[in-house]
């Protein structure tokens, strides 16, 4: 199943990178999963402590070494060379060729592209390389600017899942959204 699959560990779009998470980004996310404007609709964060956050990238590179999950981190190359976020593609499921996706960009980046040309070049990733035929984002209801995002890349609204995602203390409602090769 995964031998006519690619494993890209990095890919562009003029400035905008997407690259293998790495030992180097712990801090990056420590910093960035405790931005509160962030970390509303994640599962993920705030996260308790730099340890904290050593132990869920090595869990992730333990995943992309099973082939089980490929974390990115979202960099733009300009002058100086900025981490702004991260996406991932999870759950890969290699015989029904399908995949979860996930996606958060530092809240100042928001609103200028950079997520839509990342879920685009995750999309290549996905269904060019790994040789998936969907993907699935569950978006907590509310969360409308996710929703929008990931509509205006292409994903369908399929239907909603109740009391599905738990964070921050309360159980929220998902919307299941899919996109197909």
């Amino acid at each position: 199943m995964v031998r006519n699959s690619d494993i890209i560990e990095e890919i562009n779009d003029g400035n905008l990178f997407l690259r293998k998470i790495s030992k180097d980004d712990i801090d990056f996310f420590f910093k960035s999963l405790n931005e509160k404007n962030l970390t509303t609709y994640l599962s993920l964060g705030p996260l308790k402590s730099i340890e904290h956050s050593k132990g869920l990238i090595k869990n992730y590179l333990r995943y992309w070494d099973k082939l089980l999950q490929f974390n990115y981190i979202v960099e733009l190359h300009n002058v100086d060379l900025i981490k702004i976020g991260s996406i991932s593609l999870w759950n890969v499921n290699w015989q029904h060729k399908r995949t979860q996706i996930g996606v958060w960009l530092i809240p100042s980046f928001w609103g200028k592209g950079l997520g839509e040309k990342s879920l685009n070049l995750i999309k290549k990733i996905a269904f060019h390389h790994l040789k998936m035929n969907r993907l699935e984002a569950y978006i907590a209801l509310e969360n409308q600017r996710s929703v929008s995002l990931f509509e205006r890349c292409g994903f369908k609204k399929e239907g909603i899942l109740k009391h599905y995602l738990h964070f921050q203390g309360k159980y929220h409602d998902a919307l299941i959204l899919s996109c197909f090769k």
